[in-house]
């Protein structure tokens, strides 16, 4: 029965290691405190192109470019031209929403197993 538990507390384990690692690019992209004010803007702004976050910014356009990117590649912003002009607006699915959520789930598996509070470290 003690090995059973300690199997499945390992299951947890690698579970939350495994939803932690797919989340990467989400914790790196929301770890910048630029890209959390840009953030902050697309929370106000229904969407924006590269130009608009730059007047609202203290930084350049390339500097903008590369942030918007970082966000992108994780999820959280999508693009659409239209003509010459990229805009950006929050996703809409709720991948990122979804991921982070597992990440949680799993984390609350882990802490609330019984048999973790009696493990022993050796």
């Amino acid at each position: 029965m003690k090995e059973q538990k300690r199997s499945a507390l390992l299951e947890k384990k690698q579970a939350l290691l495994h939803e932690i690692r797919q989340s990467t690019d989400i914790f790196k992209a929301l770890a910048d405190p630029v890209r959390q004010d840009i953030l902050m803007m697309f929370m106000i702004a229904k969407r924006m192109n590269v130009a608009q976050v730059v007047e609202q910014s203290h930084l350049s356009r390339p500097a903008i470019s590369h942030h918007l990117k970082i966000l992108k590649q994780a999820g959280i912003l999508d693009s659409l031209k239209e003509k010459t002009e990229i805009y950006y607006s929050l996703t809409l699915e709720n991948s990122v929403i979804d991921q982070l959520k597992a990440v949680i789930r799993a984390a609350e598996s882990l802490s609330n197993d019984p048999a973790k509070s009696f493990e022993e470290h050796t």
